[in-house]
Formats: structure tokens, sequence, C-alpha cells
């Protein structure tokens, strides 16, 4: 996967562009913000729609842990992530991809925005948007948090099926790096 440098204007999600606003703001003049810092309001982003991700080190092995899962992410991939690992729980069809994305976060320190594209019955356009921003201190991400959000401007799903329809017909429709927040 290649990752296109691109601006926040590329974010089509207006909560996804208002959450990564936030960010940036927090951030100041650093990177990006503390852990500690990071509260947005539900009127900023719905955390119905939101994954933390905690970053451990085991010596080159790096994992990506589920603090939160948000009800909307729950739904869709029908599980309980608490406590389990990124390459526990997303599916085989997107592992890769995902873990790819996590890792040029954590290395960046930038936010990453991905477009993940299926089709419904019809053929028409279904997009899983889902953006990555970077937390931490002194140099050092400690967490990922992850917006997910699902559109189809044309088409229909349902947040409890949605995924089968991915495992059937995933494509990467846009995968950029967005300049860090004091960047």
């Amino acid at each position: 996967m290649i990752l296109q440098r691109t601006t926040a204007e590329r974010v089509k999600s207006i909560s996804q562009r208002a959450l990564l606003m936030y960010w940036r703001r927090l951030a100041d003049s650093r990177p990006y913000p503390a852990p500690a810092e990071f509260s947005p309001d539900a009127r900023i982003h719905d955390p119905k729609q939101l994954v933390i991700w905690q970053v451990e080190h085991d010596g080159e092995t790096r994992r990506f842990r589920a603090r939160h899962q948000g009800a909307h992410v729950a739904e869709v991939f029908r599980d309980n992530w608490a406590g389990r690992s990124m390459d526990e729980v997303v599916p085989e069809f997107g592992r890769a991809f995902a873990l790819q994305s996590a890792n040029a976060c954590v290395l960046t320190g930038c936010a990453v925005y991905t477009i993940f594209r299926t089709r419904d019955a019809q053929a028409r356009p279904i997009d899983c948007e889902r953006l990555l921003l970077p937390l931490g201190e002194r140099g050092n991400v400690e967490q990922i948090v992850a917006s997910l959000q699902l559109i189809s401007l044309e088409g229909e799903f349902r947040r409890d099926t949605v995924l089968e329809a991915f495992d059937a017909n995933i494509s990467v429709a846009f995968a950029g790096v967005i300049a860090g927040g004091g960047g």
C-alpha cells in the first residue's frame, strides 16, 4: 500500500474532519496531542464510531490493543474487542491493510486517512472511511484513535451485515497521510 501525502480537505466526512481539526488544535505546535488531552465532545464526533488502540512494543514487534470500541463498530464486527489485539479482531480480508496503516500512523506520527470500498447488491458503492490519529508524548505514539464511518450516497447497507459485502469485494479507494498537528 502506498500512502499519498494529502490535506485535511481530502477527508470527506464532516465529523471526521472536525475530529481531525480538534486533534490539530490540541497538538498546537507539537506533532500530536497526549492521550490525556484527547476527549472530544460527542458534538464533535460520535464516540460510537471510535476505537482507541493502545500501542504496545515488544522489541521489534508492535501490537495494537483495543482500549475502547464504540457501539457502531461492535455492531458491524459483532464482537467485543476490549483487551484484544488488532491482529486478533480484524478479519483476514482487511488485516494486512489495517496493520500497515496503523504502523504508518505510529512511524510518521501523522494522521492516516483511508477509504475502503465495496458494493451493495445493485453494485452501488459503500465506503468505509477510516481516520487514524496518533496520540503520545515525548516523541512516542502511545495510542491511535480510529474513526470508522460507513457511507453510501447511492446504495444501501445495514451495519449488522455490511461486513459480508466487504469480505466478498473490498478495494482501497484512497490511502493518505495528513501532516501532524504541529506540521
